[in-house]
Order: structure tokens, then C-alpha cells, then sequence
């Protein structure tokens, strides 16, 4: 009598038991994607700006995006008040007309290149395949800076600590500028978040936006230069320099110890 042989079970056994076990929850992030935005019922208050800016980002946009009205003023008082606090405590560093030029020029600039790179944000947004309103890429921007400030002004003490323990105007522009990479890439989180909830396909051409952007907040310093540091022109427009440039240049320029007068950003 012939005998057949034995198949080995393991492969069916094991495949038997994937099926029959429960799906794994999903993550936060993935849990936070598939829950539908809700609407804030309460007057945008500058409380509730704050709490939905730092808890709730993507209820706050669906709240815009639904009942087409942008709290743009208690948004932009939010980060002007932020990155003025947080432009005095680095003009400490130098002191003197510092003081009040380098909060004038870091507001200043910010705002600047967001205006510049607002309309580029709402063509690359619509070739990711988002159909929203103008007013709504606006709310994206100006919650996506308010973020960034709020998170600078919470670093804010930390940069207080060195501009007062430290003469080096080297590592403290480095560490400025490591802060701002930091609270820059949470605000583009924010905006990347709050576009895949509005129905952004391709977050590729948001990724190009936000390069063009980092490279323009990086650029505006040298610009507007000297923020850190003394000159002896407030502005200095005619010598053109690229960012990286006039970083390399500060670094290699051998500065005394208790100088805090040099010019690197």
C-alpha cells in the first residue's frame, strides 16, 4: 500500500495563527490620522488659539477651514509678541541698540519671508493635490509660524543662560541657529499634519516648499546682519553674501575672548 508523504504543518500552523490574531493597534500619529478633525465650538480666544496650537493644530484648521473666518489678529499678536521676547533676550547678548535691533529684525525678517513664500506655498499645496481656499493655506502659514515662536520663547531661557555666561559669538550664533532648525522643523510638522488631514496626496512638493523656506529664514539674517554682534552700519545692504558664506567667514575669523562686537549673523 502506498504511503504519502507527510506535509509539514509549521508553515499552515503558523498562518492559521496570524489570521485568528487580533490586528495590532495603530500608533498615535496613525491613530491621530484616521480621527476626523472636529470643530472648536469655542470663541477663538487667544487661550484657545494656544491650547489648540500646542494640543489640537488640525481642529483648529478644520474650524477655519469650516466657518471662513482666520483669527489672524490674535495669531499674528501671538508671534510678534513671541519672537520680540525672544529677539531681546538675544540681543543681550551684545546689549546696547541690540537691544531693540535685533527683535526689530528678527520679527521683521520672519514676516518678510513668509509674505514672499506665501504664494509659492499655495501652488505647491494645490500641485500636492489640496483643494482649499487661499484663506486656509494663510491659516496654515500663520499657525505653523505661531508654533515656531512659542517654541522659541520657550528656549528663550536657555539662550538667556548663554548670552550671559558666554563671550562666544560663535558658538552662540550656532546655537541660535541650532534652536531655530529645531522649532522650524516642529512648525513644518504642524503644516504637514494639519495638510494631510485636508486631503494633501503627495507630500513631496511640501517637502521642496519647505526646503525653499529653511533656506530663506537662513538667508534673512546675513541679510538684515549684524543680529548678533555689533557693526557699525545698523544694516549693511551692499556687501552681498551668501548664509553659508558668512558663516564659514565668522568661523575662521579669529575674534579675543571678551570681544562681543564682531559681526556673525
Amino acid at each position: 500500500m502506498a504511503q504519502f508523504p507527510t506535509l509539514p504543518l509549521t508553515q499552515s500552523t503558523h498562518s492559521m495563527n496570524d489570521k485568528n490574531q487580533p490586528p495590532s493597534p495603530p500608533t498615535p500619529e496613525k491613530a491621530e490620522r484616521l480621527q476626523a478633525p472636529v470643530q472648536i465650538k469655542e470663541p477663538l480666544s487667544f487661550s484657545v488659539l494656544l491650547n489648540a496650537l500646542l494640543k489640537r493644530p488640525r481642529d483648529l484648521i478644520h474650524t477655519i477651514q469650516s466657518s471662513d473666518q482666520l483669527p489672524w489678529l490674535p495669531l499674528i499678536m501671538i508671534s510678534s509678541l513671541c519672537l520680540t521676547l525672544f529677539g531681546i533676550v538675544v540681543g543681550s547678548f551684545s546689549g546696547g541698540e541690540q537691544f531693540w535691533a535685533a527683535p526689530l529684525k528678527i520679527l521683521l525678517g520672519l514676516s518678510f519671508g513668509a509674505l514672499i513664500c506665501l504664494p509659492s506655498l499655495y501652488i505647491f499645496a494645490c500641485l500636492a493635490g489640496l483643494n482649499v481656499r487661499f484663506l486656509t493655506i494663510i491659516a496654515l502659514l500663520l499657525c505653523s509660524i505661531s508654533l515656531l515662536s512659542l517654541l522659541l520663547v520657550g528656549f528663550a531661557p536657555v539662550v538667556w543662560l548663554f548670552s550671559t555666561s558666554s563671550n562666544s559669538i560663535s558658538f552662540f550664533g550656532f546655537l541660535c541657529i541650532a534652536l531655530w532648525t529645531i522649532c522650524l522643523t516642529f512648525g513644518f510638522k504642524l503644516l504637514s499634519r494639519c495638510a494631510t488631514s485636508l486631503g494633501v496626496s503627495k507630500s513631496s512638493h511640501l517637502k521642496v516648499w519647505m526646503l525653499v523656506f529653511t533656506l530663506v529664514t537662513l538667508q534673512l539674517p546675513t541679510t538684515l546682519r549684524p543680529i548678533i554682534g555689533t557693526s557699525d552700519k545698523l544694516l549693511n545692504f551692499s556687501e552681498k553674501k551668501f548664509f553659508l558664506t558668512h558663516w564659514l567667514e565668522q568661523l575662521g575669523t579669529p575674534t579675543p575672548q571678551n570681544d562681543r562686537s564682531a559681526d556673525l549673523n
